[in-house]
């Protein structure tokens, strides 16, 4: 993915060698890195702009810059430009690749992002981005940077302005590449790290200052949802519930993201065609939320966090489902660290004060009674708490050899990556890549039952106070 050079303006763009020092990787005492230039773009012209919006290579006072304005003189949009994918290729996985520009904005307090993607066979393998709020006067300087997962990948680079309108001019200046490349020659043998333990992974918690730095937070203070961190998801459906989703069942205000569900009129009820369950989930006459950071935020190991105040109640509340998960970007897996369920159920038995956990290395193996399918799972221990009383922490501590699921803090779950059982996925491709963030409310089940007017009450709201993210100091770049 894009990385940092030394000036070099929109027209062109190329990547160069750093410091050896970054790697993770202990070296033999010869080893050193190298410097290489690598082509990104050779003109301006060659970037790719989204809808709506106009590119033109501009000169202010001795800096030339790509300059990204809006096509429509009303109403707000994102804009967006993508270089081409590079011409030269990184030769290992593993390079320490960085991007950084400088920006300006003609409407301060905006918010530019660049990202920075690894591409792998004509398709993204890996992608981080940074944003920061840009100034009229003056120029801020974005940096991100990615490890690169495969040998013989491309990079390309992309900026972003949030919610401009009217005669908005978003400009970025002094693109530059850099990529750290270590030598061909061989790491020196590692002692055998010991194997995880439950307490050596009660251990590790990134987010302690002292282990761990913050790479995401988003506290919902304002009046709606950032562009530059989520996608809300609109006009769409899932497979396994009977809800419909729709963009404004997203709010951000009161200082909480609120995914609201809500028993539609009955001429507001949709029909799904492709309906997993048939006749049973054909029908969606309840709307509800979703959001996810697919394409703002992912990463690779870290501790992952929402406070959030979960609408599964003990009764009136069959068929809500609220969940904080991470998926995958490029594999079939995802690690769950809160699933609740409302009651009351078809089943035998009240989830509505517990929650599940569970990590997959694919979800599309087959069922979860299959004796081989790649799964672990659980019900958190939360004691006497009625956990849709109030406001929760829900997290998951994930490290090179383990997962900790936590509830305000304590630990209520351990998953050991070389336990035999599991060692067998937990160090395959899905755990090797970087996972984004979704929050999201379902409404009905096969399993709980579905939602109707007798069980579920007609309105009730997924609340998510704050999400945060770190990384662990001794695994960052």
């Amino acid at each position: 993915m894009g990385s940092r050079s030394r000036r070099a303006t929109v027209a062109g763009i190329v990547a160069v060698a750093a410091a050896a020092a970054a790697l993770h990787a202990p070296a033999v005492a010869d080893e050193r890195v190298t410097t290489e230039r690598v082509a990104i773009a050779s003109q301006a012209s060659q970037w790719t702009p989204s809808a709506h919006t106009r590119l033109r290579t501009v000169r202010i006072g001795s800096t030339r810059a790509l300059q990204i304005a809006p096509t429509r003189r009303s109403g707000r949009t994102n804009l967006s430009a993508r270089s081409p994918v590079s011409t030269d290729v990184v030769d290992r996985a593993g390079t320490l690749v960085r991007a950084t520009a400088r920006v300006r904005s003609s409407q301060p307090g905006r918010r530019m992002t660049l990202t920075i993607r690894e591409i792998s066979a004509g398709r993204v393998v890996a992608s981080r981005s940074t944003s920061v709020t840009a100034a009229s006067r003056s120029w801020r300087r974005l940096t991100v940077s990615l490890r690169t997962t495969r040998a013989g990948s491309r990079v390309q680079l992309s900026t972003r302005a949030s919610r401009v309108s009217g005669r908005h001019l978003a400009r970025i200046a002094d693109v530059t590449v850099e990529k750290t490349v270590p030598a061909a020659s061989r790491p020196a043998p590692a002692s055998p790290a010991p194997p995880a333990t439950a307490a050596s992974c009660e251990a590790i918690d990134y987010s302690d200052p002292a282990q761990g730095v913050r790479t995401f937070t988003d506290d919902f203070d304002g009046t709606a949802i950032d562009p530059a961190s989520w996608r809300v998801r609109d006009d769409t459906f899932l497979n396994h519930d009977k809800a419909w989703i729709t963009r404004d069942a997203v709010s951000v205000h009161d200082g909480y993201l609120d995914i609201t569900g809500r028993r539609l009129p009955q001429d507001q009820w949709r029909t799904n065609t492709k309906a997993l369950y048939g006749a049973e989930n054909a029908t969606r006459d309840y709307s509800t939320g979703y959001v996810d950071s697919i394409d703002r935020f992912s990463q690779r190991y870290g501790s992952f966090e929402v406070r959030a105040w979960v609408p599964s109640a003990s009764t009136m509340s069959r068929g809500i489902w609220p969940a904080f998960w991470l998926r995958a970007d490029h594999q079939p897996g995802e690690i769950d660290p809160m699933e609740s369920y409302g009651a009351p159920t078809i089943r035998s038995f009240d989830p509505s004060s517990s929650y599940e956990w569970n990590s997959w290395a694919d979800t599309a193996q087959g069922s979860t009674s299959d004796p081989v399918k790649q799964k672990t799972q659980g019900r958190a221990d939360v004691g006497t708490d009625k956990i849709w009383q109030g406001w929760h922490t829900y997290g998951v501590n994930w490290s090179p050899s383990c997962l900790r699921y936590t509830y305000d803090g304590r630990t209520v779950a351990t998953v050991l990556f070389d336990d035999p059982k599991t060692l067998g996925y937990f160090r395959g491709p899905t755990f090797a890549d970087t996972f984004h963030i979704r929050l999201n409310m379902q409404v009905g089940s096969k399993y709980w039952g579905w939602a109707d007017p007798e069980h579920t009450r007609s309105e009730f709201s997924f609340k998510i106070d704050w999400v945060r993210v770190h990384q662990g100091r001794d695994l960052m770049p």
